[in-house]
């Protein structure tokens, strides 16, 4: 199919739409269709109400050829993806007495008796074909018509996860003949800049680059530079990513911190090992919260000690202090306090035993936890660029 084949995503449950939950199934699924070439048009979120789901899935299926449901197939009496889909496809609930025996065998070996309301689950539209989760109780299940496919999973990650790596994927590449363009993304982070800063610095980029298509995304202390690329093959898709990559790296090198899943702690800490170097860290700010993201990720007897200060004192004399009583090969130091405006000054500094030395002074305002995490990521990635431009 020459076209690109467009696709929906509905995660269903209230506790989705009041955010009692994070969906973490939307953006899984997204990102695998985009591999094997399927454009993402909608993501629709929508809770335990019948009417509403029934509008949700018409509404997907008259403008997606794909549509990707998670969640309420289970056996409780507000899990009504199986009822609301049999409407929305015109066909009645059949019961199968082949999922019936599927799901009672799976309570008795884990050796329970089956509740009768499982009895629900062994219900799917007429014509619809099973698909089979070997991970829960749940049957997911397809409905095929025209160009069109509904395709109802669990809404359990590690269930939805499975289930769309073994059988989602493969069925939708055959059934759309997706042997042509692919998408993949790749995310570059970027600390020390904010979101117009590096927008300045990159703008001709974004403007002129095509394949990959370039753009921003703001978090409260970092910037997403994120790459998307279309190709024929992964392989080729890798190199026009690496080629992008290369371009924002010439602008932003000294201030990317990680690609992708890689956090800033994590290659932090893994430089310090990499380097072969012990780290002590001092917070007259932060309420520990740098101690917590390096020292969770530092192999043992890494972190040589910590201090968290619940008042500010000037950054030399907290690095004397933790250099003389943890005797790393490098101290981390955050402080700060608060101006006549109300803003916080910080001072952040890096020093290794032998006397080199960072120091970075910040203005930031704004929630303290705000400030809390600007100032407790700024520490990190003083240490990481210190780490990176040393001879070690």
């Amino acid at each position: 199919m020459s076209s690109l084949v467009w696709a929906e995503i509905v995660t269903v449950g209230s506790e989705l739409v009041l955010g009692q939950l994070v969906d973490t199934n939307a953006a899984y699924i997204a990102q695998a269709l985009a591999e094997i070439g399927v454009g993402m048009a909608y993501h629709t979120t929508v809770g335990d109400e019948r009417d509403r789901q029934a509008e949700v899935f018409r509404q997907a299926l008259n403008r997606c050829q794909i549509v990707v449901t998670t969640g309420g197939i289970g056996p409780t009496e507000d899990d009504l993806t199986r009822e609301v889909a049999a409407e929305v496809l015109g066909r009645p609930l059949i019961f199968r007495p082949d999922l019936l025996e599927y799901i009672e065998g799976l309570f008795q070996r884990l050796g329970y008796t089956m509740p009768e309301n499982n009895r629900r689950q062994a219900y799917i539209p007429e014509g619809a074909a099973v698909i089979h989760n070997p991970r829960g109780t749940a049957p997911a299940f397809r409905y095929e018509y025209d160009d069109r496919i509904l395709i109802c999973l669990p809404g359990v990650p590690h269930e939805t996860e499975h289930l769309i790596r073994t059988e989602v994927l493969p069925l939708l590449a055959r059934k759309y003949a997706l042997t042509g363009k692919i998408i993949l993304n790749r995310v570059l982070k970027i600390c020390g800049l904010g979101e117009s800063s590096v927008d300045a610095q990159i703008k001709d980029l974004i403007r002129s680059s095509k394949n990959p298509v370039l753009g921003l995304q703001a978090g409260s202390s970092e910037i997403k530079v994120r790459l998307t690329a279309r190709a024929d093959n992964r392989a080729e898709a890798e190199r026009i990513l690496d080629e992008g990559e290369a371009r924002v790296r010439e602008q932003l090198d000294s201030l990317i911190f990680g690609r992708d899943d890689e956090t800033l702690a994590g290659n932090t800490a893994a430089l310090l090992q990499e380097y072969n170097q012990t780290l002590a860290v001092a917070e007259a700010l932060t309420n520990g919260l740098v101690t917590a993201e390096i020292g969770g990720r530092l192999g043992l007897g890494r972190l040589r000690g910590a201090l968290v200060l619940g008042r500010p004192i000037q950054a030399d004399e907290l690095c004397d202090r933790v250099l003389n009583e943890f005797h790393p090969d490098l101290a981390l130091v955050v402080t700060g306090w608060p101006d006549d405006s109300g803003r916080f000054q910080i001072s952040i500094l890096v020093r290794a035993a032998d006397g080199r030395d960072r120091e970075r002074s910040l203005s930031l305002g704004g929630p303290s936890r705000i400030i809390q995490q600007r100032a407790a990521t700024m520490a990190l990635f003083s240490l990481l660029q210190f780490l990176r431009e040393e001879t070690w």
